[in-house]
Protein backbone atom coordinates (compact mmCIF):
# COMPACT_ATOMS: atom_id res chain seq x y z
CA UNK A 1 0.00 0.00 0.00
CA UNK A 2 1.17 3.50 -0.76
CA UNK A 3 -0.06 6.98 0.14
CA UNK A 4 -0.60 8.84 -3.12
CA UNK A 5 -2.42 11.92 -4.39
CA UNK A 6 -5.59 10.85 -6.17
CA UNK A 7 -4.37 12.79 -9.23
CA UNK A 8 -1.31 10.52 -9.49
CA UNK A 9 -3.25 7.26 -9.68
CA UNK A 10 -4.44 5.72 -12.93
CA UNK A 11 -7.81 3.97 -12.82
CA UNK A 12 -8.72 2.01 -15.93
CA UNK A 13 -12.00 2.91 -17.66
CA UNK A 14 -15.19 1.05 -16.79
CA UNK A 15 -18.66 1.60 -15.39
CA UNK A 16 -18.84 4.01 -12.46
CA UNK A 17 -21.02 3.29 -9.44
CA UNK A 18 -21.47 5.32 -6.27
CA UNK A 19 -23.18 4.57 -2.96
CA UNK A 20 -24.15 6.45 0.15
CA UNK A 21 -25.57 5.48 3.52
CA UNK A 22 -29.21 5.90 4.43
CA UNK A 23 -30.24 6.56 8.01
CA UNK A 24 -33.69 7.12 9.55
CA UNK A 25 -34.64 10.76 9.94
CA UNK A 26 -35.01 11.34 13.65
CA UNK A 27 -34.81 14.65 15.49
CA UNK A 28 -31.55 15.24 17.35
CA UNK A 29 -31.78 15.81 21.09
CA UNK A 30 -29.09 17.07 23.50
CA UNK A 31 -29.34 13.96 25.64
CA UNK A 32 -28.92 11.70 22.62
CA UNK A 33 -25.48 12.98 21.62
CA UNK A 34 -22.67 10.43 21.94
CA UNK A 35 -19.46 11.76 23.48
CA UNK A 36 -17.00 12.88 20.84
CA UNK A 37 -13.28 12.27 21.14
CA UNK A 38 -10.90 15.19 21.62
CA UNK A 39 -9.94 14.95 17.94
CA UNK A 40 -13.56 14.96 16.82
CA UNK A 41 -14.49 17.90 19.05
CA UNK A 42 -11.67 20.02 17.59
CA UNK A 43 -12.47 18.94 14.03
CA UNK A 44 -16.17 19.75 14.43
CA UNK A 45 -15.55 23.09 16.14
CA UNK A 46 -13.09 24.22 13.47
CA UNK A 47 -15.31 22.96 10.65
CA UNK A 48 -18.34 24.76 12.04
CA UNK A 49 -16.46 28.08 12.33
CA UNK A 50 -15.07 27.72 8.82
CA UNK A 51 -18.49 26.77 7.43
CA UNK A 52 -20.02 29.87 8.99
CA UNK A 53 -17.26 32.01 7.49
CA UNK A 54 -17.81 30.51 4.05
CA UNK A 55 -14.42 28.72 4.04
CA UNK A 56 -15.30 25.07 4.62
CA UNK A 57 -12.66 22.79 6.10
CA UNK A 58 -12.45 19.37 4.53
CA UNK A 59 -10.05 16.50 5.09
CA UNK A 60 -10.96 13.32 3.26
CA UNK A 61 -9.23 9.95 3.60
CA UNK A 62 -9.76 7.38 0.85
CA UNK A 63 -8.94 3.68 0.69
CA UNK A 64 -8.54 2.45 -2.90
CA UNK A 65 -8.02 -1.16 -3.96
CA UNK A 66 -8.51 -3.66 -6.79
CA UNK A 67 -10.83 -6.67 -6.89
CA UNK A 68 -9.82 -9.23 -9.53
CA UNK A 69 -12.18 -11.34 -11.61
CA UNK A 70 -15.72 -10.58 -12.77
CA UNK A 71 -17.12 -8.66 -9.79
CA UNK A 72 -20.49 -9.72 -8.43
CA UNK A 73 -22.16 -6.40 -7.67
CA UNK A 74 -24.69 -7.69 -5.07
CA UNK A 75 -21.85 -9.31 -3.09
CA UNK A 76 -19.72 -6.16 -3.26
CA UNK A 77 -22.68 -4.17 -1.93
CA UNK A 78 -23.16 -6.74 0.84
CA UNK A 79 -19.49 -6.37 1.81
CA UNK A 80 -19.76 -2.56 1.89
CA UNK A 81 -22.84 -2.73 4.11
CA UNK A 82 -21.15 -5.27 6.39
CA UNK A 83 -18.23 -2.86 6.93
CA UNK A 84 -20.54 -0.06 8.05
CA UNK A 85 -22.59 -2.30 10.29
CA UNK A 86 -19.51 -3.72 12.05
CA UNK A 87 -17.92 -0.33 12.84
CA UNK A 88 -20.14 1.84 15.02
CA UNK A 89 -18.38 5.12 14.16
CA UNK A 90 -19.36 4.66 10.50
CA UNK A 91 -22.99 4.57 11.56
CA UNK A 92 -22.88 8.13 12.88
CA UNK A 93 -24.33 11.16 11.18
CA UNK A 94 -24.06 14.91 11.84
CA UNK A 95 -26.99 17.26 12.30
CA UNK A 96 -26.86 21.03 12.86
CA UNK A 97 -28.85 21.92 16.00
CA UNK A 98 -29.47 25.06 18.08
CA UNK A 99 -26.65 23.97 20.43
CA UNK A 100 -24.10 23.11 17.75
CA UNK A 101 -23.59 19.93 15.74
CA UNK A 102 -25.08 16.72 16.99
CA UNK A 103 -23.54 13.32 16.33
CA UNK A 104 -26.08 10.53 16.21
CA UNK A 105 -25.36 6.80 16.23
CA UNK A 106 -27.78 4.66 14.23
CA UNK A 107 -28.71 1.08 14.98
CA UNK A 108 -27.30 -1.69 12.79
CA UNK A 109 -30.71 -2.67 11.45
CA UNK A 110 -31.48 0.94 10.44
CA UNK A 111 -28.50 1.41 8.11
CA UNK A 112 -29.10 1.12 4.36
CA UNK A 113 -26.70 1.17 1.43
CA UNK A 114 -28.16 3.43 -1.23
CA UNK A 115 -27.07 3.56 -4.86
CA UNK A 116 -26.44 7.16 -5.85
CA UNK A 117 -25.49 6.40 -9.46
CA UNK A 118 -26.07 3.33 -11.63
CA UNK A 119 -23.49 2.11 -14.18
CA UNK A 120 -22.24 5.44 -15.56
CA UNK A 121 -19.86 4.77 -18.49
CA UNK A 122 -16.37 6.14 -17.74
CA UNK A 123 -14.57 5.78 -21.03
CA UNK A 124 -11.20 7.44 -20.29
CA UNK A 125 -8.65 7.88 -17.53
CA UNK A 126 -9.77 11.51 -17.26
CA UNK A 127 -13.33 10.34 -16.64
CA UNK A 128 -12.31 7.89 -13.91
CA UNK A 129 -10.17 10.59 -12.28
CA UNK A 130 -13.18 12.91 -12.24
CA UNK A 131 -15.21 10.09 -10.66
CA UNK A 132 -12.65 9.66 -7.84
CA UNK A 133 -12.25 13.39 -7.26
CA UNK A 134 -16.02 13.77 -6.97
CA UNK A 135 -16.08 11.05 -4.30
CA UNK A 136 -13.33 12.79 -2.30
CA UNK A 137 -15.29 16.03 -2.33
CA UNK A 138 -18.56 14.50 -1.15
CA UNK A 139 -17.77 14.10 2.54
CA UNK A 140 -18.29 17.05 4.89
CA UNK A 141 -18.19 17.12 8.71
CA UNK A 142 -20.87 19.83 8.98
CA UNK A 143 -23.43 18.98 6.33
CA UNK A 144 -22.55 15.32 5.76
CA UNK A 145 -22.20 12.73 4.50
CA UNK A 146 -19.29 11.34 6.51
CA UNK A 147 -18.82 8.27 4.28
CA UNK A 148 -18.96 7.90 0.48
CA UNK A 149 -18.32 4.80 -1.63
CA UNK A 150 -17.69 4.14 -5.29
CA UNK A 151 -16.35 1.63 -7.78
CA UNK A 152 -15.22 1.45 -11.39
CA UNK A 153 -16.33 -1.98 -12.56
CA UNK A 154 -14.92 -3.70 -15.64
CA UNK A 155 -15.43 -7.14 -17.20
CA UNK A 156 -12.54 -8.72 -15.31
CA UNK A 157 -11.82 -6.43 -12.36
CA UNK A 158 -13.01 -3.47 -10.30
CA UNK A 159 -11.39 -0.52 -8.52
CA UNK A 160 -13.16 0.27 -5.25
CA UNK A 161 -12.95 3.52 -3.27
CA UNK A 162 -14.14 4.13 0.30
CA UNK A 163 -13.96 7.77 1.40
CA UNK A 164 -14.18 8.94 5.02
CA UNK A 165 -14.29 12.38 6.50
CA UNK A 166 -11.46 12.61 9.02
CA UNK A 167 -14.15 12.87 11.73
CA UNK A 168 -14.70 9.11 11.56
CA UNK A 169 -11.35 7.73 10.40
CA UNK A 170 -7.59 8.21 10.34
CA UNK A 171 -5.08 7.18 7.68
CA UNK A 172 -4.51 3.79 9.34
CA UNK A 173 -8.22 3.08 8.89
CA UNK A 174 -7.57 2.79 5.14
CA UNK A 175 -5.52 -0.45 5.16
CA UNK A 176 -7.84 -1.92 7.81
CA UNK A 177 -10.79 -1.11 5.52
CA UNK A 178 -9.13 -2.76 2.52
CA UNK A 179 -8.24 -5.92 4.47
CA UNK A 180 -11.74 -6.29 5.87
CA UNK A 181 -13.61 -5.58 2.63
CA UNK A 182 -11.47 -7.92 0.55
CA UNK A 183 -11.82 -10.72 3.11
CA UNK A 184 -15.59 -10.21 3.43
CA UNK A 185 -16.11 -10.13 -0.32
CA UNK A 186 -14.01 -13.27 -0.87
CA UNK A 187 -15.95 -15.13 1.83
CA UNK A 188 -19.24 -14.14 0.21
CA UNK A 189 -18.04 -15.27 -3.23
CA UNK A 190 -17.06 -18.65 -1.76
CA UNK A 191 -20.38 -19.02 -0.02
CA UNK A 192 -18.89 -18.58 3.44
CA UNK A 193 -20.50 -16.54 6.17
CA UNK A 194 -18.41 -13.39 6.82
CA UNK A 195 -17.64 -12.03 10.26
CA UNK A 196 -20.70 -10.13 11.49
CA UNK A 197 -19.54 -9.49 15.06
CA UNK A 198 -19.29 -5.77 15.91
CA UNK A 199 -15.73 -4.48 15.90
CA UNK A 200 -14.47 -2.81 19.06
CA UNK A 201 -16.04 0.65 18.88
CA UNK A 202 -14.09 3.87 18.48
CA UNK A 203 -16.84 5.59 20.48
CA UNK A 204 -15.94 3.37 23.45
CA UNK A 205 -12.30 4.35 22.97
CA UNK A 206 -13.31 8.04 22.97
CA UNK A 207 -15.05 7.60 26.34
CA UNK A 208 -12.00 5.81 27.77
CA UNK A 209 -9.65 8.50 26.45
CA UNK A 210 -11.70 11.29 28.00
CA UNK A 211 -11.96 9.45 31.32
CA UNK A 212 -8.18 8.98 31.43
CA UNK A 213 -7.43 12.60 30.54
CA UNK A 214 -10.04 13.90 32.98
CA UNK A 215 -7.81 12.68 35.82
CA UNK A 216 -4.99 15.01 34.74
CA UNK A 217 -4.36 18.26 36.62
CA UNK A 218 -2.15 21.25 35.89
CA UNK A 219 0.73 20.10 38.13
CA UNK A 220 0.53 16.48 36.97
CA UNK A 221 3.90 14.85 36.35
CA UNK A 222 2.48 13.38 33.14
CA UNK A 223 2.62 16.90 31.65
CA UNK A 224 6.33 17.37 32.40
CA UNK A 225 7.40 16.70 28.81
CA UNK A 226 4.86 19.20 27.50
CA UNK A 227 6.19 21.87 29.87
CA UNK A 228 9.70 21.48 28.50
CA UNK A 229 8.42 21.41 24.91
CA UNK A 230 6.47 24.67 25.06
CA UNK A 231 8.48 27.84 24.44
CA UNK A 232 7.56 31.56 24.34
CA UNK A 233 8.95 31.80 20.81
CA UNK A 234 7.02 28.92 19.24
CA UNK A 235 4.06 28.55 21.59
CA UNK A 236 2.28 25.28 22.24
CA UNK A 237 2.50 23.85 18.72
CA UNK A 238 5.59 24.41 16.55
CA UNK A 239 5.18 25.87 13.09
CA UNK A 240 7.03 24.41 10.14
CA UNK A 241 10.52 25.91 10.49
CA UNK A 242 11.22 26.83 6.84
CA UNK A 243 9.70 29.63 4.77
CA UNK A 244 6.58 28.60 2.84
CA UNK A 245 5.70 32.12 1.70
CA UNK A 246 2.37 31.81 3.50
CA UNK A 247 0.53 33.80 6.16
CA UNK A 248 -0.12 31.53 9.17
CA UNK A 249 -3.62 33.01 9.57
CA UNK A 250 -4.71 32.39 5.98
CA UNK A 251 -5.65 29.19 4.16
CA UNK A 252 -4.13 28.45 0.75
CA UNK A 253 -5.00 25.90 -1.94
CA UNK A 254 -3.24 22.65 -1.06
CA UNK A 255 -0.71 20.78 -3.19
CA UNK A 256 -0.17 17.05 -2.69
CA UNK A 257 2.80 15.01 -3.98
CA UNK A 258 4.41 11.65 -3.27
CA UNK A 259 8.20 11.44 -3.53
CA UNK A 260 10.31 8.25 -3.70
CA UNK A 261 13.00 8.26 -1.03
CA UNK A 262 14.69 4.84 -1.04
CA UNK A 263 14.01 1.60 -2.96
CA UNK A 264 13.44 -1.59 -1.00
CA UNK A 265 17.06 -2.85 -0.70
CA UNK A 266 18.34 0.59 0.36
CA UNK A 267 15.54 0.88 2.90
CA UNK A 268 16.74 -2.39 4.40
CA UNK A 269 20.29 -0.97 4.53
CA UNK A 270 18.95 2.13 6.31
CA UNK A 271 17.16 -0.06 8.83
CA UNK A 272 20.32 -2.13 9.41
CA UNK A 273 22.43 1.00 9.94
CA UNK A 274 19.91 2.41 12.43
CA UNK A 275 19.59 -0.85 14.35
CA UNK A 276 23.37 -1.19 14.56
CA UNK A 277 23.34 2.03 16.59
CA UNK A 278 20.31 1.16 18.72
CA UNK A 279 17.79 2.97 16.56
CA UNK A 280 15.01 2.16 14.10
CA UNK A 281 13.64 3.44 10.79
CA UNK A 282 11.36 6.01 12.55
CA UNK A 283 14.24 7.40 14.64
CA UNK A 284 16.45 7.40 11.55
CA UNK A 285 13.85 9.41 9.64
CA UNK A 286 13.54 11.90 12.51
CA UNK A 287 17.31 12.29 12.54
CA UNK A 288 17.35 12.76 8.76
CA UNK A 289 14.55 15.32 8.95
CA UNK A 290 16.32 17.28 11.71
CA UNK A 291 19.61 17.26 9.79
CA UNK A 292 18.02 18.16 6.44
CA UNK A 293 15.97 21.04 7.84
CA UNK A 294 19.09 22.40 9.56
CA UNK A 295 21.04 22.15 6.29
CA UNK A 296 18.24 24.00 4.49
CA UNK A 297 18.71 26.96 6.82
CA UNK A 298 16.38 25.91 9.61
CA UNK A 299 17.07 25.72 13.35
CA UNK A 300 19.45 23.32 15.06
CA UNK A 301 16.51 21.75 16.93
CA UNK A 302 13.73 20.06 14.95
CA UNK A 303 10.37 20.24 16.72
CA UNK A 304 7.21 18.59 15.41
CA UNK A 305 3.92 16.95 16.30
CA UNK A 306 3.97 13.23 15.52
CA UNK A 307 0.87 11.01 15.22
CA UNK A 308 0.88 7.88 17.38
CA UNK A 309 -1.61 5.07 16.79
CA UNK A 310 -3.53 4.19 19.97
CA UNK A 311 -4.89 0.90 18.54
CA UNK A 312 -1.64 -1.00 18.92
CA UNK A 313 -1.72 -4.03 21.23
CA UNK A 314 -5.33 -3.38 22.22
CA UNK A 315 -8.80 -4.70 21.43
CA UNK A 316 -9.09 -1.87 18.89
CA UNK A 317 -6.29 -3.21 16.66
CA UNK A 318 -8.68 -3.84 13.73
CA UNK A 319 -11.14 -0.98 14.33
CA UNK A 320 -11.91 1.92 12.02
CA UNK A 321 -11.88 5.34 13.68
CA UNK A 322 -9.68 8.33 14.54
CA UNK A 323 -7.41 6.58 17.02
CA UNK A 324 -4.31 8.63 16.25
CA UNK A 325 -3.15 11.18 18.80
CA UNK A 326 -0.35 13.70 18.22
CA UNK A 327 2.65 13.84 20.56
CA UNK A 328 5.52 16.36 20.72
CA UNK A 329 8.98 15.37 19.49
CA UNK A 330 12.15 17.42 19.71
CA UNK A 331 15.42 16.42 17.98
CA UNK A 332 18.60 18.52 18.47
CA UNK A 333 20.86 18.44 15.38
CA UNK A 334 24.09 20.28 16.32
CA UNK A 335 26.65 20.60 13.55
CA UNK A 336 29.21 18.66 15.59
CA UNK A 337 26.99 15.55 15.89
CA UNK A 338 27.88 12.47 13.86
CA UNK A 339 25.41 9.80 12.75
CA UNK A 340 25.50 7.80 16.01
CA UNK A 341 25.03 10.87 18.22
CA UNK A 342 22.28 12.28 16.03
CA UNK A 343 20.47 8.94 15.98
CA UNK A 344 20.72 8.70 19.78
CA UNK A 345 19.09 12.13 20.10
CA UNK A 346 16.36 11.11 17.68
CA UNK A 347 15.74 7.87 19.56
CA UNK A 348 15.47 9.79 22.85
CA UNK A 349 13.08 12.32 21.28
CA UNK A 350 10.95 9.55 19.81
CA UNK A 351 10.74 7.66 23.11
CA UNK A 352 9.91 10.83 25.05
CA UNK A 353 7.16 11.69 22.59
CA UNK A 354 5.64 8.22 22.55
CA UNK A 355 5.56 8.26 26.36
CA UNK A 356 2.98 11.07 26.02
CA UNK A 357 0.55 9.00 23.96
CA UNK A 358 -2.11 8.81 26.68
CA UNK A 359 -2.05 12.57 27.25
CA UNK A 360 -4.12 14.18 24.53
CA UNK A 361 -2.54 17.38 23.27
CA UNK A 362 -5.80 19.34 23.52
CA UNK A 363 -6.18 18.41 27.19
CA UNK A 364 -2.53 19.31 27.82
CA UNK A 365 -3.08 22.66 26.12
CA UNK A 366 -6.13 23.33 28.25
CA UNK A 367 -4.34 22.51 31.51
CA UNK A 368 -1.16 24.41 30.75
CA UNK A 369 -2.97 27.68 30.35
CA UNK A 370 -3.15 28.27 26.62
CA UNK A 371 -6.13 30.51 25.89
CA UNK A 372 -6.83 29.20 22.39
CA UNK A 373 -9.90 27.03 21.95
CA UNK A 374 -9.90 23.61 20.33
CA UNK A 375 -11.19 25.17 17.11
CA UNK A 376 -8.40 27.74 16.81
CA UNK A 377 -5.84 25.10 17.76
CA UNK A 378 -6.95 22.92 14.87
CA UNK A 379 -4.48 24.08 12.23
CA UNK A 380 -1.51 22.78 10.31
CA UNK A 381 1.68 22.65 12.36
CA UNK A 382 5.12 21.14 11.94
CA UNK A 383 3.96 17.57 11.28
CA UNK A 384 5.92 14.30 11.01
CA UNK A 385 4.27 10.92 10.46
CA UNK A 386 5.66 7.45 9.80
CA UNK A 387 3.69 4.34 8.84
CA UNK A 388 4.91 0.89 7.87
CA UNK A 389 2.12 -0.49 5.71
CA UNK A 390 3.82 -3.90 5.66
CA UNK A 391 2.90 -4.36 9.33
CA UNK A 392 -0.86 -3.71 9.24
CA UNK A 393 -3.33 -6.63 9.43
CA UNK A 394 -3.75 -8.30 6.04
CA UNK A 395 -0.67 -6.60 4.56
CA UNK A 396 0.39 -9.75 2.72
CA UNK A 397 -2.80 -10.02 0.64
CA UNK A 398 -2.25 -9.29 -3.09
CA UNK A 399 -5.04 -6.66 -3.06
CA UNK A 400 -3.35 -4.88 -0.16
CA UNK A 401 0.03 -4.68 -1.86
CA UNK A 402 -1.50 -2.86 -4.83
CA UNK A 403 -3.81 -0.68 -2.70
CA UNK A 404 -3.48 3.05 -2.09
CA UNK A 405 -4.58 5.62 0.44
CA UNK A 406 -5.38 9.16 -0.65
CA UNK A 407 -5.71 12.22 1.56
CA UNK A 408 -7.44 15.29 0.19
CA UNK A 409 -7.92 18.79 1.51
CA UNK A 410 -8.82 21.84 -0.57
CA UNK A 411 -6.71 24.22 1.51
CA UNK A 412 -4.05 24.31 4.21
CA UNK A 413 -2.16 26.75 6.41
CA UNK A 414 1.04 24.70 6.69
CA UNK A 415 2.73 21.47 5.68
CA UNK A 416 2.27 17.75 6.30
CA UNK A 417 4.93 15.06 5.93
CA UNK A 418 3.72 11.46 5.79
CA UNK A 419 6.68 9.09 5.57
CA UNK A 420 5.61 5.55 4.75
CA UNK A 421 7.16 2.20 3.93
CA UNK A 422 5.76 -0.58 1.77
CA UNK A 423 7.20 -3.68 0.08
CA UNK A 424 8.84 -1.51 -2.58
CA UNK A 425 10.68 0.88 -0.29
CA UNK A 426 10.38 4.22 1.50
CA UNK A 427 8.23 7.10 0.29
CA UNK A 428 7.13 10.58 1.38
CA UNK A 429 3.70 12.11 0.79
CA UNK A 430 3.60 15.89 1.29
CA UNK A 431 0.80 18.43 1.43
CA UNK A 432 1.63 22.15 1.48
CA UNK A 433 0.30 25.58 0.40
CA UNK A 434 0.29 26.30 -3.31
CA UNK A 435 2.69 29.24 -3.16
CA UNK A 436 5.86 29.70 -5.26
CA UNK A 437 8.00 29.77 -2.12
CA UNK A 438 6.43 26.59 -0.72
CA UNK A 439 7.15 24.75 -3.97
CA UNK A 440 10.80 25.86 -3.82
CA UNK A 441 11.17 25.12 -0.11
CA UNK A 442 9.57 21.66 -0.13
CA UNK A 443 11.29 20.66 -3.37
CA UNK A 444 14.71 21.64 -2.02
CA UNK A 445 14.05 19.95 1.33
CA UNK A 446 13.00 16.68 -0.32
CA UNK A 447 16.18 16.66 -2.43
CA UNK A 448 18.33 17.28 0.66
CA UNK A 449 16.40 14.62 2.57
CA UNK A 450 17.02 12.06 -0.18
CA UNK A 451 20.74 12.81 -0.02
CA UNK A 452 20.77 12.57 3.78
CA UNK A 453 19.06 9.17 3.73
CA UNK A 454 21.43 7.85 1.08
CA UNK A 455 24.34 8.92 3.29
CA UNK A 456 22.71 7.17 6.27
CA UNK A 457 22.55 3.89 4.35
CA UNK A 458 26.35 3.96 3.94
CA UNK A 459 27.07 4.09 7.65
CA UNK A 460 29.36 1.25 8.78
Amino acid sequence: MRQLPAEETVVAPGDGWTWGLGFPQRPATPGGRPPTSYNQAAHLAAARLAHTAGEPIAFAICAAFELPGPVQLPLLEAALLSLVRRHEVLRTSCHPTPWGISLQVHQVQDVRLQRRSHSVPLESHAATRTHVNALLRQVNPVTGPLVAMGAVIRAHSATVHIVYDHLVADVLSAPLTVAELVTTYENLVRGRRPDSQPAASFLDFAREERACNHTLHASDERLAHWRTFISPETGFYPDFPLDLGADAHRRYPAVNHTHPLLPGPMTERLEAACRAHGGSVPSGLLAAMALSIRDEGGPDVYRAMMPVDRRRDSRYSRSVGWFVSAVPVEIPAPRTAGFAALLARARHGLEAGRAQAQVHHLRARQLLGDADTAATAYRAVSFFSYLDFRQVPGAGHPSMRAAAVHVWSPATTGSFFWFHRDHDGLHLNTLHPDTPQAHRTIGSLVTTLQGTLHAFTNQP
